[in-house]
């Protein structure tokens, strides 16, 4: 297994909204999820080749997905260790109909705005570190290129890629570690380890569609060809932002100093947890 290691550098505050959730709270993710860091990557690599970024509006009944290729499994992005991260909730103003617009507009004449306040949580964070892994090489070089790129990542906020590891190759152990990445639950449930230290979050994977092989490593990623997935499939994961007692012992992909959960790996690629 190879992966790659990303240094990522936001330039605002940042929010990874939880759904399903409210209208009137907004929460964040303390990460980037693994949907999330697989677009942003995608749309970089589109930036890299001259490609325009696609646009895609909620309220299309059938928006285009843009991702990475499944061969390239993005696993989210993180805080880095020893700097500084942290959530900030606040109160914004927001329409209360979606088809209202009033409120940005130069003149609003007697048309009054309709306002009502929001809860609004943001994640802040001095740097990130974020991870891709595949089964083989073929390819990876092309995500060298993306360093120095940038542009919108999540709900809200932007970030840049300040520096691409080299090709880090890993091991298969089972070992006693913390993870670098979320971890599903059904892994931490069935190793039978203490679950201690961790924050549990609802997200969410791509349904991949079956029999959608490229026939290049460009194709799905530096073209513009949508991404063949069926939709997004939910799941629980176990987050250890701020490790306390023992760490898991699980089957990790590691090369000593990361450490990636086999289950995660599955569980991203769809396959159904043993």
């Amino acid at each position: 297994m190879y992966c790659l290691k990303f240094t990522i550098q936001p330039t605002a505050a940042m929010t990874f909204r939880i759904l399903p959730g409210s209208i009137l709270n907004i929460a964040t993710y303390p990460f980037v999820p693994p949907t999330t860091l697989s677009g942003f990557l995608r749309r970089l690599g589109m930036m890299s080749v001259e490609l325009e970024i696609p646009e895609t509006r909620v309220n299309n009944e059938n928006p285009p997905i843009y991702a990475l290729p499944a061969s390239y499994i993005a696993l989210g992005a993180y805080p880095v260790s020893g700097k500084w991260s942290g959530v900030h909730r606040t109160y914004r103003k927001g329409m209360r109909e979606f088809n209202h617009d009033s409120f940005s507009r130069l003149y609003l004449d007697e048309d009054k705005a309709n306002f009502q306040l929001h809860t609004w949580e943001y994640f802040i964070a001095e740097e990130l570190v974020g991870y891709v892994i595949s089964e083989s090489k073929a390819g990876l070089e092309y995500f060298q290129k993306l360093e120095g790129y940038g542009c919108k990542l999540g709900k809200e906020g932007y970030a840049v890629v300040k520096e691409v590891s080299g090709l880090i190759e890993m091991e298969r152990q089972t070992i006693a570690a913390n993870p670098s990445t979320i971890v599903p639950m059904e892994d931490l449930l069935q190793s039978n380890h203490f679950i201690k230290g961790c924050d549990i979050y609802n997200l969410y994977r791509y349904d991949w569609s079956e029999n959608i092989q490229p026939v290049s490593e460009r194709e799905g990623f530096l073209d513009q060809n949508p991404t063949h997935v069926n939709g997004f499939v939910p799941f629980v994961t176990a987050y250890f932002a701020h490790p306390i007692g023992d760490p898991p012992t699980l089957d990790y992909y590691t090369n000593g100093k990361i450490h990636i959960p086999v289950s995660l790996i599955n569980m991203l690629k769809g396959e159904v947890y043993v």
